[in-house]
């Protein structure tokens, strides 16, 4: 006879590997709020360097034009992710590696020795600028995955909003934490730059004698330096799932998990980032299938005019207005439709910051589960309350029972006569 007692019914696959929680992440990635709420930041940010460039940097006027002159690329790698790890992510695009080297670009720029006051106002600009985009808009996405991936429900985009603008203020902060202390660490070395100016080579000497308190700040400098690239994109899902989630507990707990579970986070984000160039070449596929369908259903009925269509779209979206021909009408059309076009372009590129975002609140939540033994479905919950729409009169309460009213039974009359 079978002991059914020892026959196994049911496999708990998601306690068994908590890291298939990453492979949720993109079903939640491509929901229309979250795919709206990344393409409004990513036209948002453009703006601010715009508005940079034109405020701090020189211009010089070519063919009746003002053109800002952009500073020259620089190599540096210092807020980067490290050769040695990038050998280990794919290096097609997967919506991990190289969204995460657009967001930390300016603030990398700033690392340059030979910034001009001019540059150095510029990408402050812009480190600010994306700093103040997506803390808002970040921290929405993230409040609305964390929610999602430990609940499997779907908050209100809404009260996601209020969620960003309330702690917008911690949002914007916590990445500065580390990059202050930095500056900081960096004051007094720059203090000490000032004795090279003394003649006879004697300021040398003091810098080399001095050199190793400079050894200590790089040290501590270092330290902060290593927990910012590897943690600022934990910082805003820690503000996002805790209840009490500010600047200073995100920038604890991200570089507790980095220096605490670094096998674990790098573990995370390699299968993130496989997972992301799966899930990204799908979702281009499907781009680039709406995109040449309708120019293939096009040409049946307009012939070689639909490949000319398609040849003025492609000049208008790589910017070569002066390399149109064609009558004014047929400008007006591939501009309409250039414009549409790039719709798809835009929701293709909002996708990738989806993704990153929703994937680094599923990390935050597994390493949370590996170094605090925190379960994935802790996430803080704001009451509901449940209050009727203004201009709704107040219910009416039931009358209250009211006791029966006394009966007063006449007493016998008393008897006539003696």
């Amino acid at each position: 006879m079978i002991d059914e007692r020892n026959i196994v019914r049911y496999v708990s696959w998601r306690d068994l590997f908590p890291w298939l929680l990453i492979l949720r992440t993109f079903r939640i990635a491509i929901a229309p709020s979250l795919l709206a709420l990344a393409s409004v930041a990513t036209l948002l940010v453009p703006v601010g360097d715009f508005a940079a460039g034109w405020l701090f940097l020189p211009k010089v006027e070519t063919e009746g034009f003002w053109r800002v002159q952009y500073p020259a690329p620089r190599a540096v790698n210092y807020l980067r992710l490290p050769d040695a790890a990038r050998e280990y992510l794919p290096s097609a695009l997967n919506g991990v590696t190289e969204t995460y080297q657009e967001l930390v670009e300016p603030a990398e720029r700033l690392f340059h020795l030979d910034l001009t006051i001019r540059e150095t106002a510029y990408y402050l600009f812009r480190l600010l600028w994306t700093l103040a985009v997506w803390a808002f808009f970040g921290g929405a996405i993230t409040r609305l995955a964390v929610v999602r991936l430990a609940t499997e429900d779907s908050p209100p985009l809404l009260g996601s909003l209020r969620f960003a603008a309330r702690r917008y203020l911690w949002y914007l902060l916590a990445p500065l934490y580390p990059l202050l202390g930095i500056v900081l660490l960096a004051l007094p070395v720059a203090l000490l730059g000032l004795v090279l100016w003394l003649p006879e080579g004697i300021g040398a000497v003091v810098v080399g004698l001095a050199w190793i308190f400079v050894l200590v700040a790089s040290l501590a400098a270092a330290w902060l330096v290593g927990g910012l690239i590897f943690g600022w994109p934990l910082m805003w899902p820690a503000i996002s799932a805790e209840r009490d989630g500010d600047p200073f507990d995100a920038f604890s707990r991200s570089f507790s998990y980095v220096y605490g579970r670094p096998l674990h986070y790098f573990f995370y984000v390699v299968l993130a980032a496989l997972f992301g160039a799966l899930c990204l070449a799908v979702l281009q596929g499907a781009a680039h299938l709406v995109t040449e369908f309708g120019f293939w259903a096009l040409s049946w009925g307009a012939g070689e005019n639909a490949e000319i269509l398609r040849r003025n779209v492609a000049i208008l979206q790589a910017g070569g207005m002066q390399e149109f021909s064609g009558p004014r009408a047929a400008w007006i059309g591939a501009a309409i439709l250039a414009w549409v076009l790039s719709l798809v372009r835009l929701v293709a590129t909002g996708y990738t910051f989806s993704f990153f975002w929703t994937t680094f609140s599923a990390i935050y939540l597994l390493l949370r589960l590996d170094r605090d033994e925190q379960e994935i479905d802790e996430v803080y919950l704001e009451a509901v309350t449940d209050s009727p729409p203004i201009g709704t009169p107040p219910p009416q309460s039931p009358p209250a029972e009211t006791a029966p009213a006394a009966v007063t039974v006449p007493s016998e009359p008393p008897p006539l006569g003696p």
